[in-house]
């Protein structure tokens, strides 16, 4: 079993991840905002993490470049799942990232980058 980190604000799609992903047999854990979604890492360290970049208090540039500049989290695979169709500048510049999603998209197209990643 997985732990996945869901980082989105909007409640349908986190229902809608953590579905999909339960199916798997995988351990969700859910954020509505970057910051949230810091706290979370404090505790502990997802093998994968799912990213919004709209979003309030922090949003998912932001909570980005903050996971990048650790050197324990910095390995987590990240998957960009957000409306926009190119990602913001910093993101490009700090690469690094699992894969880009943009909304709306089908189940099995989530579910095999998210399986791509988990290996």
């Amino acid at each position: 079993m997985k732990k996945i980190l869901i980082v989105e604000d909007d409640a349908d799609f986190q229902d809608i991840y953590t579905l999909y992903l339960q199916g798997e047999s995988h351990e969700i854990l859910r954020a509505m905002n970057g910051r949230e979604g810091l706290d979370c890492l404090a505790k502990t360290v997802p093998d994968l993490i799912i990213l919004d970049l709209i979003m309030p208090v922090m949003d998912g540039e932001e909570f980005y470049v903050a996971l990048r500049s650790r050197s324990d989290w910095a390995g987590i695979p990240v998957i960009v799942a957000s409306v926009n169709e190119k990602l913001p500048r910093k993101i490009q510049e700090l690469g690094g990232l699992a894969g880009h999603l943009r909304k709306p998209f089908g189940i099995d197209t989530f579910l095999e980058k998210v399986n791509a990643c988990l290996g």
